[in-house]
């Protein structure tokens, strides 16, 4: 009834103190910081004044807290769902980080459990390697998944060609992998690169990878690579900007199988022969950036350790080129974002029945008529 429900938007209500800095200090602000720009919240906070209904609805919305969460009597406990490295020393995790994974995380839940039931094979990669095999067993097993040569980088003319070229070829293994720097697709809640390059969800019937389409190009590379590698040792994680010292056993791990997967020694040798020291180049060659070129240098004992950490401190000085990951074709953006593959077992399950349209919606972030637009669009064929 519409008088009913004014009365309730204006009615006034007691909100535990506890669970109002929570909700602050959950997206990474102090309570000072946020009464200085919103006075009346020290009156929440005191009790002298007790917000509306409405208020705290409108409170849980820019916050990104589920309204139920207001009315508990004591705040959650919010644990990141997988482990994550990264410098920074975050007052709470980046919420839009932690409501990306969760997102993925209620995808993947879905897809898993409808290839199951569709009679599916589980993947047979996933979980066969431990740390305690030799990278290059690892390496020469990504090959032989992906069907590609050592050289096989040197087919493309430029990084974003040769970085479709193997999404596709992953994606063809029954890897989703989705690209994005948003949450969905609210572009006033951005991911930062430093926060995370890419995670990945492990699973047998529908690993995930995410990767941050703000990064560089060469990095994303890296990236789906690194995570692929997780995949195949079975565990969950994600990456932000971490110095190698800081990184754990499982993250040097799965970055040695990368470097070596793109950077192959055979086909180094022979370029560092004709371009000795020459990064740009090497880098153009091998779509890698030129720090992942040095650290291979210093792995093949081309370059000294302090040479290196002499490059790596030049390089990590100079600005960061900026991807910008915003503009163009809304179809191929929100394709990417969902990833191909994972709109196309969604579409089958609608017209089989197995998945209602207003589920489709919600795991998809997309509008009735917009997803049916991009699913019948050239753009997807």
């Amino acid at each position: 009834k519409p008088q009913d429900k004014k009365q309730m938007g204006t009615a006034r209500v007691h909100i535990n103190r506890n669970i109002l800095i929570w909700a602050v200090e959950r997206i990474g602000k102090t309570v000072d910081e946020y009464v200085a720009e919103n006075p009346v919240f020290q009156q929440w906070l005191d009790g002298t004044i007790l917000p509306t209904y409405k208020n705290i609805e409108q409170f849980a919305h820019k916050l990104y807290v589920p309204l139920g969460y207001m009315f508990l009597p004591e705040p959650p406990q919010e644990i990141f769902p997988i482990p994550f490295f990264r410098n920074k020393d975050n007052r709470s995790h980046n919420i839009n980080l932690y409501d990306t994974v969760i997102d993925m995380q209620e995808r993947q839940e879905w897809l898993s459990g409808y290839l199951h039931r569709m009679g599916f094979d589980k993947i047979d990669y996933v979980g066969i390697f431990t740390p305690q095999d030799t990278v290059r067993e690892v390496v020469d097993k990504i090959k032989e998944i992906l069907g590609l040569q050592s050289n096989w980088a040197l087919e493309f003319n430029n990084v974003d060609s040769a970085l479709k070229y193997l999404t596709k070829k992953i994606e063809e293994k029954g890897v989703i992998v989705t690209f994005n720097s948003v949450v969905g697709f609210n572009n006033k809640r951005p991911i930062p690169v430093e926060d995370c390059r890419g995670f990945v969800l492990v699973d047998d019937y529908a690993p995930f990878i995410f990767v941050n389409s703000k990064d560089a190009k060469v990095a994303q590379i890296f990236t789906i690579i690194h995570e692929f590698a997780h995949i195949l040792t079975g565990y969950s994680a994600g990456v932000g900007n971490i110095d190698m010292e800081q990184s754990s056993d499982i993250e040097r791990y799965c970055d040695k199988i990368a470097a070596s997967f793109l950077v192959p020694e055979g086909l180094f040798r022979n370029l560092w022969k004709d371009y000795p020291g020459n990064y740009e180049v090497l880098s153009k060659y091998l779509k890698v950036s030129r720090l992942v070129i040095a650290r291979r240098a210093v792995e093949l004992n081309f370059i000294s350790q302090e040479r290196f950490f002499q490059l790596y401190n030049l390089w990590s000085k100079e600005p960061k080129v900026k991807v910008n990951s915003s503009g163009g074709n809304f179809y191929p953006s929100a394709i990417k974002k969902n990833s191909r593959t994972f709109l196309i077992h969604v579409n089958t399950a609608i017209n089989r029945n197995m998945l209602l349209h207003m589920d489709a919606y919600r795991l998809t972030g997309l509008k009735g008529d917009t997803f049916h637009k991009i699913i019948n669009s050239s753009s997807f064929v």
